[in-house]
């Protein structure tokens, strides 16, 4: 899966649930769980998305203000 169809894939699964961690993305996506968890930390630094500690699980949701297009 090209890298801009997997960005795809991960905002609209996000935009129909409103966070989901690596895990589940990546069991949605039929994805291993280490590529889907560097995409999201690529995706949360470049300002697509956000993420919160949740006890010991990470969960991602989409960012609303996000930051300057690059």
């Amino acid at each position: 899966m090209p890298t801009q169809m997997l960005r795809k894939s991960i905002k609209s699964l996000l935009e129909k649930n409103s966070f989901l961690t690596h895990v589940d993305i990546a069991k949605k996506l039929k994805k291993d769980k280490a590529r889907v968890s560097g995409y999201l930390e690529a995706m949360a630094d470049y300002g697509d998305l956000s993420s919160k500690k949740v006890g010991n699980s990470k969960v991602y949701f989409l960012n609303k203000n996000k930051k300057v297009n690059r």
